[in-house]
């Protein structure tokens, strides 16, 4: 069994507060606006965003390489307001784990906004994305959440 171990960071200048920032991670409707996937359709998606609390959500992809039924479950172990988010989530493909990983958003004001750093580091199973896909796919989903500010 061959694993793969990652650790990527992506750091972004937003044009808003930390509070604000903040309220895209935590109230599930904004979260909506940026993390779903627009090519991907969610059959379900539901957020409990507390220390403790779980994020899943359940995505079938119809076309390309990826085809299949993906899942996402995590778990929060740390939040502080307007300042951090820990929490460490699972990923799998049509039933099949392929990836764990343990990420932190933190939120520092700057004088354009706030500067939004991420940082995982990751588990990838045979069969998973590996870390520089899932780089990639992070950079686009905090893309989105910029131009939500925009």
């Amino acid at each position: 069994m061959t694993i793969e171990h990652g650790n990527f960071s992506v750091s972004r200048t937003i044009a808003a507060s930390p509070a604000s920032v903040f309220r895209a991670f935590a109230d599930e409707d904004l979260k909506r606006a940026w993390f779903l996937n627009p090519h991907l359709s969610a059959s379900d998606y539901e957020l409990d965003f507390r220390v403790g609390g779980s994020e899943r959500g359940r995505f079938t992809m119809t076309e390309g390489p990826a085809t299949g039924i993906h899942e996402n479950a995590t778990t929060y172990f740390d939040i502080k307001p307007d300042e951090r988010i820990v929490y460490a989530y699972s990923m799998s493909w049509d039933g099949r784990v392929h990836s764990t990983s343990l990420a932190t958003v933190e939120l520092t004001p700057t004088e354009a906004g706030t500067r939004l750093d991420y940082t995982e580091a990751g588990v990838f199973f045979e069969g998973s994305d590996g870390a520089e896909m899932r780089q990639g796919g992070m950079e686009a989903l905090i893309d989105a959440l910029v131009s939500t500010f925009k």
